[in-house]
């Protein structure tokens, strides 16, 4: 329920800036990483029921995972040689981001902590938590290394909601014409 949600403002991702030349824009860079790195360390700290608030009513957290999936660099981008704490938080906002949209993806946590499979599809659907292009950003940035656990993330999503595999061959039929 909308009232069960914490007031909380994510920041959007922004990529790491082109030179680390201007200590000032590197810096700014930095600390928005590190702020969204504790942002996401909390949310994935909520107990089961308050996640699922959380994300679901969050709109800034919608806009900062989109942000992230959209402007994070992909393994195979040219990239500057970030200095080692950039790099350290670089790759943290990385794994946190995998581990939220993982738990995004899991409807059963433990015996008593659940969503009914029917339920968890419609709610992933109809709140656009997964569609097909962000199922394509987290192929693209999160594949590389992953490919078991993530190929079990996305067989659960198209097997808990089945309106995936319309979508897909609804864009694969775009994309080929």
């Amino acid at each position: 329920h909308p009232s069960r949600v914490e007031k909380m403002v994510f920041v959007r991702y922004t990529p790491p800036p082109s030179s680390v030349e201007d200590s000032a824009d590197y810096d700014a860079w930095l600390e928005r990483i590190n702020y969204l790195c504790d942002d996401l360390h909390w949310l994935l700290q909520l107990p089961h029921d308050k996640f699922w608030c959380q994300v679901i009513f969050d709109e800034s957290l919608h806009k900062a995972l989109d942000s992230f999936l959209k402007y994070c660099p992909r393994y195979y981008d040219s990239v500057i040689d970030l200095p080692e704490a950039g790099q350290h938080s670089q790759q943290e906002l990385c794994r946190l981001v995998y581990l939220t949209y993982l738990r995004m993806a899991t409807h059963k946590e433990s015996k008593e902590h659940f969503i009914t499979p029917e339920v968890f599809g419609d709610i992933i659907y109809e709140n656009f938590l997964f569609d097909i292009p962000k199922i394509l950003d987290i192929c693209s940035l999160f594949g590389k290394g992953n490919g078991p656990l993530l190929t079990k993330m996305i067989s659960n999503i198209f097997t808990q909601q089945p309106k995936y595999t319309d979508d897909l061959r609804e864009t694969v039929s775009t994309m080929l014409h």
